[in-house]
């Protein structure tokens, strides 16, 4: 729960740590995991959501500090991408999801180590 916390105030869902810790340790099968792993991510962003509902932006005191058209925006493709998310989870066995699973997590660690290499270049010029 700390760790999904810890995603939460980063930013990011946690769904990339949430999914392999529940097959790991509670012996899930992958179409649990990544169930359990997307009503987490749900619920925490609920509970996000209600926590900062009424904080300021510090540049401008009259706006809240989540751009909520930003949302309005995303939603759409966000619920379009979870309805294929779900087609493609129970129509493919469980090794093509872990496969799929592992292909984007690693790509997604090339990608941020790259990143971090070249804010790193950045901030020593």
């Amino acid at each position: 729960m700390l760790l999904m916390g810890l995603c939460q105030v980063a930013g990011i869902g946690g769904g990339g740590i949430d999914e392999p810790m529940n097959m790991a340790f509670f012996k899930f099968d992958t179409t649990q995991a990544v169930a359990l792993s997307s009503f987490i991510i749900f619920f925490c962003t609920i509970v996000r959501t209600i926590y900062t509902w009424k904080t300021k932006d510090p540049e401008k005191p009259n706006n809240v500090a989540t751009d909520y058209s930003l949302a309005v925006i995303m939603m759409p493709t966000t619920l379009a991408g979870n309805q294929i998310g779900v087609i493609v989870l129970h129509s493919s066995p469980a090794i093509v999801i872990q496969t799929l699973l592992f292909l984007l997590l690693t790509g997604l660690a090339i990608q941020a180590y790259f990143k971090a290499k070249q804010i790193s270049k950045a901030e020593e010029a």
